[in-house]
């Protein structure tokens, strides 16, 4: 029982901490034109704790996802299967990461920010998604070594 809870624990922590990646780089690269880590501070409207408390959700999300897909025979019986569903996972993080749209104007169309925030920035998106996943399968097998 404890394993799990632990590997869960750990995916949670990578999700999240790939969805504030995600979202400083994305700050950063809007507001100076460089990859950097910049937390938004919008006063009276989303600061550096509601950053946090937003890829905490993101990160939830990302592990609901991945619990879920997990669930499945097809998901737990096959590696690639849990690759996909890994990257699956990252994405919904990624997509969900902070900051809020409105901390870079009030003015957007529906489906603009998902288009200009998250579908635009797939050169940020990609990484991070791939390296979840390395991390939590190289997690795993340390894990599964120490087992043993």
């Amino acid at each position: 029982m404890m394993p799990r809870v632990f590997l869960r624990f750990c995916d949670f922590l990578l999700l999240s901490a790939a969805a504030a990646l995600f979202g400083a780089c994305l700050t950063s690269v809007l507001k100076t034109d460089a990859y950097g880590w910049m937390i938004p501070d919008a006063p009276y409207l989303y600061g550096p704790f509601e950053f946090y408390v937003d890829a905490a959700v993101a990160g939830l999300a990302g592990l609901l996802t991945l619990a879920l897909a997990e669930r499945v025979a097809r998901v737990r019986r096959s590696a690639a299967w849990r690759t996909a569903a890994t990257l699956a996972a990252a994405l919904v993080a990624l997509y969900l990461a902070p900051p809020e749209p409105q901390v870079f104007g009030n003015t957007w169309a529906p489906g603009e920010a998902t288009m200009e925030l998250f579908v635009a920035q797939w050169r940020m998106v990609l990484p991070i998604a791939f390296a979840v996943l390395g991390l939590r399968l190289g997690l795993r097998r340390v894990l599964a070594r120490s087992a043993a």
